[in-house]
């Protein structure tokens, strides 16, 4: 039925015309709903701003609460190797290599690799994801800074077509 079109004077209530006398309502100014509207079109093109970004994020990282601990894990041995004295590293026995990058030592095994290569192939991985999701990032925040600085639904409707995410 659409929304109502008229208030009444006596408490400000909105409301349909039918049933009322005319001295007891007035017509609603023509633009009364356009904030509201502006905001709810801003609201709906930030969170699909928001939803493209998580999902471009996804397409970069494995997803779920046991595969971030991991990559948390993977990054904090990779800072503990690149940040150990070399005469330290060849000190440490297997058992003691084992844990203290045990995530690196685990694939390593798995892999027949050394530890600096398991190392440098997480140090990689973390490079490439940080770079993608860094741009991802950047492109996210600059459309919603263009969106929310639009005046007009089409103006904030155009800034979130012009978005590149390449």
């Amino acid at each position: 039925m659409g929304r109502p079109t008229h208030r009444l004077k006596a408490d400000g209530s909105l409301v349909y015309p039918q049933g009322y006398a005319a001295g007891d309502i007035e017509a609603l100014p023509a633009d009364y709903y356009a904030a509201s509207d502006l905001t709810a079109i801003e609201d709906k093109l930030l969170a699909e701003v928001d939803r493209r970004r998580e999902a471009l994020r996804a397409s970069v990282m494995t997803q779920g609460v046991g595969q971030s601990y991991a990559y948390g894990q993977k990054a904090s041995e990779v800072y503990d190797y690149r940040n150990i004295v070399g005469t330290l590293l060849t000190a440490l026995t297997m058992p003691q290599k084992t844990a203290r990058y045990p995530f690196a030592m685990a694939e390593a095994v798995a892999t027949g690799d050394t530890l600096a290569v398991v190392i440098a192939r997480f140090e990689a991985g973390m490079a490439t994801s940080r770079s993608r999701i860094a741009a991802v990032e950047a492109v996210a925040t600059k459309a919603k800074r263009a969106i929310r600085a639009a005046a007009t639904a089409a103006a904030k409707k155009a800034a979130f077509a012009a978005i590149d995410w390449t």
